[in-house]
């Protein structure tokens, strides 16, 4: 059997994903993704259903039409399939991530290799993939610094993957 030459997203994808509601506020997501170093997140309802992604350069556009819908405090970890709620939902703030989210969700199964992850960026000018299990549901989500660190650990043990 021949080994595989590079890892799997699911190799090397953030298992424990961070995620906003539809209704989260501008401020909470920006402030998220400054705390946790993160540069964009799926975007969920309360149902689990992933409805889209929000990105650091979503909050940032100054033409992105907002709205004077008031947004609230929550966001959320998912690993799993499991949410677990975080934030402060008494605290509430003009601008809703729905106003700025990107409702298309680029996604890629669990299964395939981080090459085909790359080519998926790079051919869509993407930063991160969500990623799916065989059941549609999010598995994870794979960044750029996630490939990267991927094609170095292959390289850095003789083009076999280090899983």
């Amino acid at each position: 059997m021949a080994e595989k030459p590079y890892p799997l997203v699911s190799d090397v994808m953030t298992k424990k994903v961070l995620a906003v509601s539809p209704n989260t506020s501008l401020e909470t997501a920006a402030r998220l993704f400054a705390q946790k170093r993160v540069s964009g997140a799926p975007v969920v309802e309360d149902s689990g259903e992933l409805v889209g992604v929000v990105s650091l350069t979503d909050l940032a556009d100054p033409d992105r039409e907002r709205g004077g819908d008031i947004g609230d405090g929550l966001y959320y970890s998912l690993q799993a399939g499991l949410a677990d709620e975080h934030g402060d939902p008494t605290v509430r703030r003009q601008g809703t991530v729905a106003d700025v989210m990107t409702p298309t969700v680029l996604s890629i199964p669990a299964g395939a290799s981080i090459v085909a992850a790359g080519r998926k960026m790079v051919g869509l000018g993407v930063h991160r993939l969500v990623v799916i299990d065989e059941g549609h549901l999010l598995a994870g989500i794979v960044s750029v610094i996630d490939l990267v660190r991927g094609f170095v650990e292959t390289a850095d043990n003789g083009g076999r993957p280090q899983v």
